[in-house]
């Protein structure tokens, strides 16, 4: 690790995240399990990293960023079923990104957390900073310039800050994307239920 970031990430103020959060996933997947699959706050391998966000419009464009831009002809009605997952939060000692002061302590700007899809590389020498200080997670704007992503540590969570699951409603194709002027933030085809796989800023 970089002695010189884990300084810096050291010094940064940590926050208590409580709340509603909210994921998409395949599924095929445990809804609150985080994965090692690689994301912003987490390179391949690295750690298994649970990503959520909010409001629920975040959610729906990050649906349509990792799986339908990147895929030339693919139009959100021809994605598979997903799960929007609804979860509640009370979590400690989390890295909070959503102050300039904070992001400049650590050598980030907005513009490294909305860069393109894969375009992680300075988040993630943070992230790691972030997990070996055994913080138990990151708060930070959403890549989509809308809302918040909350991306939770899984080994470093204690057993008593684990997300609750409130609730999973299936989406039957994706929702329409919120980007586009007109469109409901929070619709889509749903039915009620009572997680490529895992995708994630």
């Amino acid at each position: 690790m970089d002695r010189s970031l884990a300084v810096a990430v050291s010094n940064a103020t940590t926050t208590t995240v409580t709340g509603v959060f909210q994921r998409h996933a395949s599924p095929r997947q445990r809804p609150l399990t985080g994965s090692a699959s690689g994301g912003r706050w987490g390179a391949e391998g690295a750690f298994p990293v649970l990503y959520l966000a909010r409001p629920t419009a975040s959610v729906v464009i990050e649906a349509h960023r990792h799986l339908v831009e990147p895929v030339e002809g693919m139009r959100p009605e021809m994605v598979g079923p997903r799960h929007l997952i609804s979860c509640e939060v009370e979590v400690t000692n989390v890295l909070d990104l959503r102050s300039k002061e904070n992001r400049e302590v650590v050598g980030l700007s907005i513009v490294d957390m909305t860069s393109d899809v894969g375009d992680y590389e300075a988040c993630h020498r943070v992230a790691q900073a972030a997990h070996q200080l055994e913080l138990h997670g990151v708060l930070a704007p959403a890549a989509t310039g809308m809302g918040e992503t909350l991306a939770l540590f899984e080994r470093r969570l204690p057993a008593e800050e684990q997300p609750v699951l409130l609730d999973a409603l299936t989406w039957e194709g994706l929702p329409p994307d919120p980007r586009r002027a007109g469109t409901a933030t929070t619709g889509g085809h749903f039915s009620g239920e009572s997680g490529r796989d895992d995708v994630a800023e």
